[in-house]
């Protein structure tokens, strides 16, 4: 009789041997892995929305914060008066005001569960592919959060004289207002007022030169719903109304966007220079308690630095003065094991780092009080 010679799934070769298990533990990691690259938004963006540093020993790292351009003009130091040189003159050098910014490692970050073997042995359905999306959505949702408070705190930053401006804040004064749906209606006129201060922010970065390229948005999902006013107009056919294509220079229109836009399905490509990203992660309300207060944020309307957050703007990661940046001693880790002493199976993810703000100038919102 022969011998049947089943598949075994797990079956992997490192290169140099195989074993009937050799995958076991790479598909929980990877698992685990892709569920936190699908949930997070502004950490698998690194190249364009942080700057980002791996350690390798220690726990801080600094960034050069360089000041503003010389005012030839106005400078008389160096050898030069009102930029210009006097043959015979020695050349000094001109004076560049420059500060820094430090980032430390937090803690380590874990999510981890803990299944009995009895419960994996009675259960008719799987719950370790369901656990492992579940540790890493954990940890991206996390630190997505962090990121965006430590964003808001950026664009919060007052100004260094001689070093940067400050953050970029469009803040609107409606007192009477005490969500975000009462000034920022689902209509046109709510759509039109967005759109408006999403304007005034780029202009504040324009006049703080920051680049175009590579500006990111940050919206939920209320203000998703009122741009779609900005797509489109509402029109008489016969006896009832139909939607029509919205005019020229709306964010759902594919002349004046060369990013991808849908109204139908709910896709904004660009507004004002900005790429639209939506997120759930932009606080609705005041967060505290963080054992690491930098990651404690003010956002109830109490005031112009306490303003309801509305949207969270981002960029100059490309131009080496990312708005906020991190330091990463280790990247994401996970363990799956049985415990023979606890009769468990133990599965365990995680990651250390530290994000905080570093070019207040490249980092933005818009919100109300």
């Amino acid at each position: 009789m022969a011998a049947s010679t089943p598949v075994r799934t797990l079956h992997g070769w490192d290169g140099s041997a195989t074993t009937d298990y050799q995958l076991a533990l790479t598909v929980f990691s990877g698992q685990v892995l892709e569920a936190f690259r699908a949930k997070t938004k502004f950490w698998d963006n690194t190249g364009n929305i942080m700057a980002v540093k791996q350690l390798d020993g220690g726990r801080t790292a600094q960034w050069p914060i360089i000041g503003d351009d010389i005012d030839l003009f106005s400078t008389s130091t160096g050898g030069v008066t009102k930029g210009y040189h006097t043959p015979g003159d020695e050349l000094l050098g001109q004076d560049i005001k420059m500060s820094e910014a430090t980032i430390t490692v937090d803690d380590v970050l874990v999510a981890q569960v803990d299944v009995p073997f009895a419960d994996l042995d009675l259960n008719h359905f799987d719950v370790i592919q369901p656990y492992a999306v579940k540790l890493g959505r954990s940890l991206a949702i996390d630190l997505d959060k962090k990121c965006a408070a430590v964003a808001i705190t950026s664009a919060r930053t007052a100004a260094v004289a001689n070093i940067h401006a400050g953050g970029n804040r469009v803040s609107t004064d409606s007192s009477s207002a005490s969500a975000l749906s009462d000034y920022y209606s689902n209509d046109s006129t709510g759509s039109g007022r967005f759109r408006d201060n999403a304007a005034d922010l780029a202009r504040l970065m324009d006049e703080d030169n920051v680049p175009e390229d590579g500006r990111n948005l940050f919206i939920g999902p209320y203000i998703r719903m009122v741009l779609r006013h900005e797509g489109s107009v509402w029109g008489a056919a016969g006896s009832s109304s139909v939607l029509l294509p919205g005019p020229a220079g709306n964010p759902f229109s594919k002349d004046t966007n060369s990013a991808p836009w849908d109204l139908n399905n709910r896709v904004i490509g660009t507004l004002e220079g900005f790429n639209v990203i939506l997120t759930n992660h932009i606080p609705s309300s005041n967060v505290t308690g963080h054992t690491f207060t930098k990651y404690n944020v003010t956002c109830d309307g109490s005031s112009t630095d306490g303003d309801r957050l509305a949207a969270v703007a981002l960029c100059g990661a490309q131009e080496g003065a990312a708005g906020i940046g991190m330091v990463q001693a280790s990247g994401l880790r996970t363990v799956i094991q049985d415990d023979e002493r606890r009769n468990t199976k133990f599965m365990k993810a995680q990651i250390m780092v530290g994000i905080d703000k570093l070019a207040p100038w490249s980092a933005g919102t818009i919100g109300i009080f």
